[in-house]
């Protein structure tokens, strides 16, 4: 009974591994696609992550579920995590959940160290923009659409905008 509830575990630490191994194969995908400039198809990526993320949280969910049910069956009272459960299996489940456990955080690792050089990347281009973007409105002639036809300027800096309103 014990060894069939670890079981169920671990099938499901395997999942979400697996999803978590997507991810990381996703998040490889948006860098060069960052890197690339390809707008749809970071979105098309997002909206698939978006989905895995959803899923891993019903993984989640589950995991804790069943973790629950196994720490009443051992007799382990409060929140365990599996970590403390490893010490109460017998040695072949326990070594089954132990290597898992590592395989999971070196997939979730190696995740995160991708996702900062994403993010890294979506800054420089974010900063690209904005530059562009200020080199486009400081350049070119003086008088705006709304300026003062008279000529005094009076208020108003000489700066071409895309947006000339007042919030």
């Amino acid at each position: 009974m014990i060894d069939r509830q670890a079981e169920k575990i671990i099938d499901i630490l395997n999942k979400e591994n697996g999803h978590y191994k997507d991810l990381l194969e996703l998040s490889n995908k948006k860098k060069n696609t960052v890197i690339e400039g390809k707008v749809s198809e970071l979105d098309k990526i997002v909206k698939f992550e978006q989905n895995l993320i959803f899923d891993l949280g019903q993984l989640e969910k589950l995991r804790e579920q069943e973790l629950q049910k196994l720490c009443e069956m051992l007799g382990v009272n409060g929140k365990t995590n599996v970590s403390e459960i490893i010490k109460h299996l017998p040695e072949p489940l326990a070594q089954k959940l132990l290597e898992l456990q590592k395989s999971l955080g070196n997939t979730i690792s190696e995740l995160q160290n991708v996702n900062n050089i994403n993010g890294q990347l979506i800054q420089q281009s974010l900063d690209y923009i904005e530059y562009s973007v200020n080199m486009i409105t400081s350049t070119g002639p003086t008088n705006s659409v709304y300026s003062d036809l008279k000529g005094t300027g009076k208020g108003m800096d000489n700066k071409k905008r895309l947006f000339d309103t007042k919030a």
